[in-house]
């Protein structure tokens, strides 16, 4: 009978360990694939600003990223942008503009989306004193995908 009890005990301790090495596993694959799609959207958006006409001595990229999953949850491939500027750019003809040149850079760099969206969605852009701040999201999954939809029910509101 302590022998039966002490291989159950054993038997249990070897499952919650193989689960637990699964999660982490998962977890880091999960945060790889996060920082490989991140690479691609700073890429892709400043191959776009550079189209704009914004030349790295006329702006400061990247001076802050964010990963928006850390909100929203694991998995989201949505990412916020702080870019100081110059200039105030932010309307509508920039934002169309910069939409065009996101999906052209999609295009050129053979990057698909998961349906029938856009590869690069512009999520929200907007301007405070000399900050352009932009929410780029690349939709390469279907929790992303789920994202922009509950983005967008509450934007209807």
């Amino acid at each position: 009978m302590q022998n039966a009890v002490f291989f159950l005990i054993i038997f249990f301790l070897i499952i919650a360990t193989g689960g637990f090495i699964f999660q982490h596993v998962r977890k880091i694959k999960r945060t790889k694939l996060q920082q490989t799609n991140k690479k691609l959207t700073d890429a892709a958006l400043a191959e776009s600003l550079r189209r704009l006409g914004l030349s790295k001595n006329k702006i400061s990229f990247e001076i802050s990223t964010s990963r928006l999953s850390d909100v929203w949850g694991s998995g989201i491939m949505a990412y916020e942008y702080e870019v100081k500027m110059q200039d105030k750019v932010a309307d509508d003809k920039f934002k169309e503009k910069l939409f065009v040149y996101l999906q052209e850079y999609a295009k050129q760099n053979h990057l698909i989306s998961i349906g029938d969206v856009p590869v690069f969605v512009i999520s929200d852009l907007w301007q405070e004193d000399e900050i352009l701040k932009i929410d780029i999201t690349y939709t390469a999954n279907e929790k992303t995908i789920n994202y922009l939809k509950d983005v967008s029910r509450v934007d209807l509101k």
